[in-house]
């Protein structure tokens, strides 16, 4: 059985997306977007992905 503390950290996790990205659907519904804004917007998560798997990559100290 799963602890209820992990079930409550997915649950709360999911509001904290969700919250973060319901304001773009909002402020954009009405809009139309240009084709640049269209290719940076889909763009984007690749961008994020990238932003976080660089620095666990990396190494913590640069070779001398």
């Amino acid at each position: 059985m799963i602890p209820l503390s992990t079930v409550l950290t997915i649950l709360a996790m999911l509001a904290v997306t969700y919250t973060t990205r319901i304001p773009g659907y909002l402020f954009l519904r009405d809009r139309t977007i240009s084709p640049r804004l269209q290719l940076m917007m889909e763009a984007a998560p690749g961008c994020i992905l990238i932003s976080v798997i660089a620095p666990i990559s990396s190494p913590a100290i640069p070779p001398t």
